[in-house]
């Protein structure tokens, strides 16, 4: 056992303690990082809004609404990278990131004035907010374009959207009406062009009921407020209603001789046509080319005149004149070519045949004698036509081809007739001796100037200036002689007297009148005694 000696140190180690001090920062950290987690989960999504231009927009200022509930606020605004925008920073509130669909549309609110009248007004006084139309597809989005303008229709109002397509030059405007029987049943809500198809595609909302007319045959075209149409049917004048004379539009309808169909669903796209003519014209899809040889001027043919037989509409005329980069005359035939289509769906109703049975039966019809001709389709406008008609004729018919087309063979038209007929005319007049018929004129001209003369020197004879007063003269001795056989006169008693004379004498010489009547030699021989009658008696 060893003890211990007073010299030795007893050394004790101590152990090593955390100081409840150090407790308070630790508390503090940790809260703090709580409240980070609960401020950074109770926050909401922070979305990125691109627009053209920040006007109005004013950080921790410009609210963001939904049907006027603030859901959000501009946090910042700064310029795009490239200096051709503006970006907003957008922060929304908790529970918002079912709105931010990627079909969502934002735009700002500011007084406007447009088409569809004046609106934005309230924020004269309050200032522009951001209004978020929340989209329905999808999940959240964080980056969004604002819209330019804003849309024309909700997106809860019932309806459909359909897409149009033009190449026309005219062209139709965001909130232009869509018209239906002289009703506004829809609005356009966007008008785009593609440089790459070179065409306009507008997006349309149709308002139901409305929508349930829009089928699969339906077609579109542009409403003017006044439409003039100078064809050969005359010229005729449409007027709209007052908001398609100020705005125009596009209206809709299906061809009268198909059937309905189906109701269409949303995004199917139509061709927009710039007008009802155009749009009924499109339905003939069925083309069978001919080139025609006109020996007459064109003028005033133009692409679309119609193809007649016999006042009904068989056809189209598709190029006036008909020329590519490699034409020869065929047979030296220099007469102008004209290329048509005859489109059987025209007359349908009228015969059921195919393309190929219409070829057949037409050069059927050439060998008969039908023939093409130009015509006057309107004085006033000058437009012409293509008539087909049957003629009498000996030409014996050869089928050709020119430039990849049936020849349909032609006869000069109604002017040309009338101008060859002038022609002839004129010819006959060159064959008479006009020389003669001219010296033969002058000499009846001469006897006929000195009649004129001789007539002139007689009435100015003295002898005959004094005929009117002679002749005055003896009027108002015959009137003198004539007062005095008027009743009442001696002259006119007198005369009475003597006529009563005269008829007794005619009542005494009947008797001796019918004598000779009855025996001419009475005068000679007398006249033979005639019995007394004896009466009869009564049976």
């Amino acid at each position: 056992m060893t003890e211990q000696t007073p010299d030795q140190a007893v050394v004790h180690r101590r152990r090593s303690r955390i100081s409840p001090v150090w407790l308070i920062p630790v508390a503090a950290i940790l809260i703090g990082c709580w409240l980070v987690y609960q401020n950074f989960i109770s926050r909401g999504p922070e979305i990125t809004l691109l627009l053209d231009t920040a006007e109005g927009l004013q950080a921790d200022r410009t609210p963001v609404k939904v049907r006027d509930v603030e859901v959000g606020h501009v946090k910042s605004v700064r310029l795009t990278n490239d200096y051709t925008g503006a970006i907003a920073v957008i922060q929304m509130k908790p529970d918002t990131a079912d709105l931010l669909a990627p079909d969502s549309s934002f735009w700002v609110v500011k007084p406007r004035i447009g088409r569809q009248g004046i609106s934005g007004l309230n924020t004269i006084l309050s200032g522009a907010y951001i209004q978020l139309r929340p989209g329905s597809d999808g999940g959240p989005v964080h980056k969004f374009e604002a819209l330019a303008h804003p849309p024309v229709t909700s997106t809860d109002e019932p309806g459909i959207s359909v897409r149009l397509t033009s190449s026309s030059d005219e062209a139709l405007n965001v909130g232009d009406p869509i018209i239906y029987q002289g009703q506004s049943v829809g609005t356009v809500e966007t008008a785009e062009f593609s440089t790459e198809h070179d065409r306009m595609t507008y997006r349309l909302f149709i308002k139901a009921p409305y929508s349930e007319v829009v089928t699969d045959v339906t077609q579109f075209w542009l409403r003017s407020g006044v439409s003039l149409h100078v064809d050969a049917g005359g010229i005729s004048i449409q007027t709209g209603s007052l908001q398609s004379l100020l705005t125009g539009g596009v209206t809709f309808g299906s061809p009268d001789d198909i059937e309905p169909a189906e109701p269409v669903e949303d995004d199917t796209t139509f061709k927009l046509y710039a007008s009802r003519k155009a749009a009924r014209e499109d339905r003939f899809e069925r083309h069978i080319p001919y080139l025609v040889l006109l020996d007459d001027s064109i003028r005033g043919l133009k692409p679309g005149a119609p193809v007649l037989y016999r006042g009904i509409r068989i056809g189209t005329v598709r190029h006036a004149p008909h020329f590519t980069p490699n034409y020869e005359a065929p047979d030296n035939d220099f007469r102008i070519p004209v290329l048509i289509d005859i489109e059987p769906q025209r007359v349908m109703d009228w015969v059921d045949w195919s393309n190929q049975q219409w070829r057949d039966n037409m050069g059927l019809f050439f060998e008969h004698g039908l023939r093409a001709s130009i015509q006057s389709a309107n004085l006033l406008t000058g437009a012409m036509l293509i008539s087909l008609h049957f003629t009498d004729t000996d030409e014996e018919y050869t089928a050709k081809r020119f430039d990849g087309y049936p020849v349909l063979p032609s006869t000069p038209g109604t002017i040309t007739n009338i101008q060859q007929q002038i022609s002839d005319l004129l010819t006959q007049l060159n064959k008479l001796e006009l020389d003669q018929v001219s010296g033969d004129l002058r000499s009846t001209l001469a006897d006929i100037d000195a009649v004129i003369r001789n007539l002139n020197t007689l009435l100015e004879a003295e002898d005959t200036r004094q005929l009117p007063g002679e002749f005055r003269a003896a009027m108002a001795a015959l009137r003198q002689t004539l007062s005095s056989y008027r009743q009442g006169t001696p002259v006119y008693r007198d005369l009475s007297r003597m006529l009563q004379q005269f008829n007794n004498i005619l009542t005494d010489l009947e008797p001796f009148v019918r004598t000779l009547k009855e025996q001419p030699n009475a005068l000679i021989f007398g006249a033979e005694d005639k019995q007394d009658p004896t009466p009869r008696a009564r049976p």
